[in-house]
This record gives structure tokens, C-alpha cells and sequence, in this order.
């Protein structure tokens, strides 16, 4: 599936791979790659905000250029079920670095991009999205997500198993630091999450959230939402 951004007579699309609500948070994958085509993202900055525009074009390489712009038109295609534009949104920063919309602050979302891939969440709750390629579960990497028991359990698992395993566990963490706002700074082997078809989290989460996990070709993507205080 393609959906198509359009700006006068330039067409620009980027690859819709999975999308999906989740308890009114909606949710969806997509590729990058048509934004490659010889003037596609300068087309595409065109649509966007300053803010956008000047993240975008900040990064080095063509690559990450390519993901921000992405992410970006990812975003105002959902912010226009809404009736709104991501070009007319003033950011706000907070404590660890995540953004919110100063006129909107009820109006929650969150991106992330990796290889050729972005994500994007939109809901009215506060959550986190993270995909994520595969990666090699190095150990420096396994110290810094993983609890002992998450190890344990690495440790029976042969080199592509845990390499998807940790990848799911890094997506799943890096989702509800992203939904608190906590971002890097989080302790991620203070909690424990597994997945045996469904997400369940084995320890106490403060705050508590709700998960839901899905696998992407060579990748994985996970969201997180917190649940409301009653």
C-alpha cells in the first residue's frame, strides 16, 4: 500500500507496511525508500515545518535525511485525520528531549525511525513507538536493556533467536521510556517484559502501560501507552 502526500503537481509517497489502533492509539510502519527518487524529498520538506525541515536537514547523510523527512510526512499524514497539518505545529521540548505540541498538549505522539524504516503514534494518552532492524545482541548492548533473568533466558536461545528476542526487548523497553519521557535515561533492566504471542510484563511498571508488539520484515516495532490514572 502507498499513500500519496501532495504538493501541486509533486507526488510524493512513502510505503505503508502495517497499520493498526490500538486501544485509540493509532499506529503505522512505513519505508522510506520512494523518498529517494531524484527531487522527492526536497518535495517533501516543502510540506513540513521549520522544525522538521531544520532537523532534517542537520543530518550528515542521505540516509538519516531520507528517515527524518519520512517520519515527518508519516506524522502530518495522521495529524490530518485530525484536521491539522504538522507544518502549522509549534514544538515544545521537555525535561529528557520529548516533544509536544504547544497548541495541542492533550494530543500525544511519538516517532522513531531505523535502516530504511519510520514509525508513528497518535493518540490522547501519552505513549511511546520504537522499530527497530535487527541488531546483534552484543553484550555492552545486553548489560544496558536486559534484566538477569531476560539473560538467562538469551542465553538457550541459538544466534537468530536471540538476536530477534533482544531486538523485541530493546523495542519494548525503548517504547514505554519514550511514553514517560524518560527517554535514554531510563534503567531498563529495573523492568522485565516477555512475549509469548501477547505482551506481559512481568514486573511492577510505574507507570503501569499497555503493550503491543508486531513484527516487520528483518525488524521490530512496539508501542507503548500508559495507562490513565483513576
Amino acid at each position: 500500500m502507498h499513500y500519496n502526500f501532495e504538493k501541486m503537481t509533486k507526488s510524493i509517497s512513502i510505503e505503508i507496511l502495517r497499520h493498526f489502533v490500538f486501544d485509540g492509539c493509532e499506529v503505522k510502519f512505513a519505508d522510506v525508500t520512494p523518498l529517494a527518487a531524484p527531487g522527492a524529498l526536497d518535495a517533501a520538506l516543502r510540506q513540513l515545518s521549520r522544525h522538521r525541515r531544520d532537523k532534517t536537514l542537520r543530518y550528515r547523510f542521505e540516509r538519516g535525511k531520507l528517515l527524518s523527512a519520512g517520519v515527518g510526512l508519516l506524522l502530518d499524514d495522521m495529524l490530518r485525520s485530525r484536521g491539522l497539518r504538522e507544518r502549522d505545529m509549534r514544538y515544545v521540548e521537555g525535561e529528557h528531549g520529548k516533544l509536544a505540541f504547544e497548541q495541542y498538549p492533550d494530543l500525544h505522539f511519538s516517532l522513531s525511525h531505523s535502516g530504511t524504516l519510520v514509525a508513528c503514534a497518535v493518540g490522547d494518552v501519552a505513549l511511546g513507538v520504537d522499530v527497530q532492524t535487527i541488531v546483534t545482541a552484543r553484550e555492552s548492548l545486553v548489560n544496558y536493556i536486559m534484566s538477569d533473568s531476560e539473560k538467562a533466558k538469551l542465553q538457550t536461545l541459538d544466534e537468530e533467536a536471540r538476536n530477534a528476542y533482544f531486538t523485541q526487548l530493546w523495542t519494548l523497553k525503548e517504547s514505554y521510556a519514550k511514553a514517560t519521557g524518560k527517554g535514554l535515561t531510563h534503567d531498563f533492566p529495573a523492568f522485565e517484559v516477555a512475549s509469548d504471542g501477547e505482551v506481559r510484563v512481568l514486573s511492577a511498571l510505574n507507570p503501569p502501560a499497555r503493550f503491543f508488539t508486531t513484527a516487520l520484515d528483518g525488524a521490530q516495532g512496539a508501542v507503548a501507552m500508559l495507562e490513565e490514572k483513576k
